[in-house]
């Protein structure tokens, strides 16, 4: 059956991928950049199975009402999908370079933008604009099912939000609207990914596949429960 969703953050290695995906299986998308030219391969406006709108700031609520008002003056959404995340220009060794002592704050607030303010801030904005039964899901992490990290893994940061983030997701699990409506809440947290955050530096002896992850998403949205899935390499 044919079903509209959203991808925010489909400019990004994961994002572009779920979104191809679901353009493969006949949806409508809403494909949401940073920027017009962040998706690879993006296609031009009110192409036949969706547009691409441009969403700069997923932690400015009031450009996020706006944005989400004006999506859906025709329509209603069966699905929102946030895998907004940020490769650092030199990708991993970037990520990882602070110890706590060193971090720049404003490194630490992209994160909480992102994962915690911009999560919640989609959560609240698009609910209003979705479909009794329909999903929201997002594209977390697995790094903070690791007891120890590495000690050249500087990456406390953004494993505390990560952290935070999944306990957001809890609570919209038992958000009094979410389960009035039957809305379903998805979780997928995967490993490290072989996409270019890794290309520049160290890389973890095992990486998952993004095709892996995007496929995992298409099952979650077929899902009649909340799924949570950790994904870490075989």
């Amino acid at each position: 059956m044919k079903k509209s969703y959203i991808v925010f953050g489909a400019g990004g290695s994961i994002g572009s991928a779920i979104v191809g995906h679901l353009r493969g299986g006949g949806h409508w998308v809403v494909s949401s950049p940073r920027k017009k030219n962040d998706q690879p391969g993006a296609v031009p406006e009110n192409y036949s199975q969706g547009v691409i709108k441009v969403m700069e700031d997923v932690s400015n609520r009031k450009l996020l009402d706006l944005y989400a008002r004006d999506l859906s003056k025709d329509k209603r959404f069966d699905g929102v999908i946030y895998a907004v995340g940020h490769c650092p220009p030199n990708g991993f060794p970037d990520a990882i370079k602070y110890p706590l002592s060193q971090l720049p704050l404003d490194e630490y607030q992209r994160e909480v933008d992102m994962h915690q303010f911009g999560a919640l801030n989609v959560f609240q904005s698009m609910i209003p604009y979705m479909k009794d039964g329909g999903l929201f899901l997002f594209i977390t992490s697995a790094i903070t099912r690791f007891e120890v990290l590495p000690p050249f893994l500087h990456a406390y940061h953004h494993t505390s939000v990560i952290a935070a983030e999944d306990w957001l997701i809890r609570g919209m699990r038992a958000d009094p609207t979410v389960v009035g409506r039957n809305i379903k809440i998805h979780r997928i947290a995967p490993s490290a990914i072989n996409t270019a955050f890794h290309h520049a530096g160290p890389k973890p002896p095992k990486l998952l596949q993004i095709a892996d992850v995007a496929g995992a998403v298409m099952e979650a949205i077929e899902s009649d429960v909340n799924v949570d899935r950790v994904m870490l390499p075989g």
